[in-house]
């Protein structure tokens, strides 16, 4: 996969992960929160990568890629926080922040494509989404955690 592509599905999914922000924002999330576990699956889709076989990458880059994504998730897991409002449903709470930082990460995947000459294109464009990854999975798998924290703290007060 060329890094065209990969981008082209980074941007897609990067556009999904906004709408779910927006709409977590506006909506309130299902009892389960399981929809906030989806972004997860929509990138594990980029792992496919590992079947081309012009991608030469080694263990310790996939780890390095996969902690620093776990890295870049520590703000938005900061800046993600649940609410339970008047009407008993559970909200993203509103933070603009957020949105700042997903833009500021993307932007700087595309900077790190356009500079980084050193690494081979396809091997730069899978420890790209290998980072995406880490930090999807990681802030989305804690964001359920709180998520279900505050329901749990909510369902313990209406009893």
């Amino acid at each position: 996969m060329n890094s065209t592509v990969s981008m082209m599905i980074s941007a897609l999914i990067f556009f999904f992960i906004l709408r779910g922000q927006l709409s977590g924002m506006r909506k309130p999330l299902k009892t389960s929160g399981v929809t906030l576990l989806l972004p997860i699956l929509y990138i594990s889709t980029s792992l496919m990568q590992l079947f081309d076989p012009s991608l030469h990458i080694r263990e310790e880059q996939v780890i390095i890629a996969l902690l620093i994504g776990m890295i870049v998730s520590i703000p938005l897991i900061l800046t993600t926080n649940f609410e339970v409002r008047d009407n008993g449903n559970t909200f993203i709470k509103r933070n603009k922040t957020v949105f700042v930082l997903l833009i500021v990460i993307f932007a700087l995947r595309f900077l790190a494509i356009a500079t980084i000459k050193s690494i081979v294109p396809s091997t730069l464009s899978f420890m790209c989404n290998l980072i995406t990854f880490g930090y999807i999975a990681t802030w989305r798998i804690i964001s359920f955690i709180k998520f279900r924290s505050v329901s749990s703290k909510q369902a313990v007060l209406n009893v």
